[in-house]
Order: C-alpha cells, then structure tokens, then sequence
C-alpha cells in the first residue's frame, strides 16, 4: 500500500438522531472519523437535457483499515469530500485483510 499517494482529507459521517437542549430529537450528520484517503473517480455520467444536465459522479476512496471502522456500513454513514457530501455505495475491506478499505461513494445532488 503506497501511504504516499493518500494526499486528500476525508471526514466519514454517521446519521444520529440527536437531542437538543430542550429534549428536541432532530436527525442529523455527525463526524465520525477524518482520515487521509487515496481518491479516484471510478465513473461519471451526464443525464438530462441542456438546460437541466445532472452529472453522476462515482467515487473510489482507498482508507487505511483501522479496528474504529470495523462496522462501517452504507446505510448509516456517508463521506465528506471537497465541499460534497457522497453516499456510500460499496465498503471493501480489500481482500479481507485489514490492511485498507476501499470505499465506493455516489455524489449527492441537490437541486
């Protein structure tokens, strides 16, 4: 595994439903754990027409494997990425060796 090449900073985050002061439960995306990952585009794609195109942008993020990230799921988490905000799509815990994971993340749009 090439540690050099692990050049941009991510932040993975989880859903939690949170409680406020006032005992308010409110549902929200909190940090769960920054790192320095290995980022490559897997694939892209344009839909639409002219004036409303949508870019698809897929994502591969390679992390070191570390025994915190052990439960990492699709469901419950998401990354935070130059200013974006990806789904996870894909958690590999590459040829099972916890030596690295590579995580597989699809970009949220908002409109």
């Amino acid at each position: 595994m090439d540690i050099g090449s692990m050049r941009q900073r991510i932040t993975l985050q989880e859903h939690k439903t949170v409680v406020d002061g006032i005992g308010n439960h409110t549902s929200d995306w909190v940090d769960f754990h920054s790192c320095f990952a290995y980022v490559n585009l897997a694939s892209g794609s344009e839909n639409g027409t002219e004036p409303s195109v949508r870019s698809e942008d897929i994502l591969t993020f390679i992390i070191r494997w570390c025994k915190k990230l052990e439960g990492l799921s699709s469901k419950e988490y998401r990354i935070s990425f130059g200013g974006h905000f990806y789904n996870i799509t894909c958690v590999d815990d590459v040829q099972f060796g916890h030596r690295k994971l590579k995580l597989t993340g699809k970009k949220i749009v908002r409109e």
